[in-house]
């Protein structure tokens, strides 16, 4: 772990720590960036769905084969 000496808003810290439901810098500072994470992963997940991700689903005998 690297220690870092940034420049952070106050206000946007206290609002992040309340949406976030954290008290301490370090800790803010690593919700947000898992929090940044975990959104983008979600996004990726979606954008896979909207692509037909679950379209073996779709077809009963694909389905049936996926699930054996």
């Amino acid at each position: 772990m690297t220690k870092r000496l940034i420049e952070i808003d106050d206000e946007l810290l206290a609002s992040a720590q309340d949406a976030l439901g954290t008290s301490g810098v370090s800790d803010t500072v690593r919700a947000a960036l898992s929090s940044a994470v975990v959104a983008r992963a979600r996004a990726a997940e979606v954008e896979w769905l909207v692509n037909g991700g679950l379209a073996e689903m779709a077809d009963k005998d694909r389905r049936d084969d996926v699930w054996r």
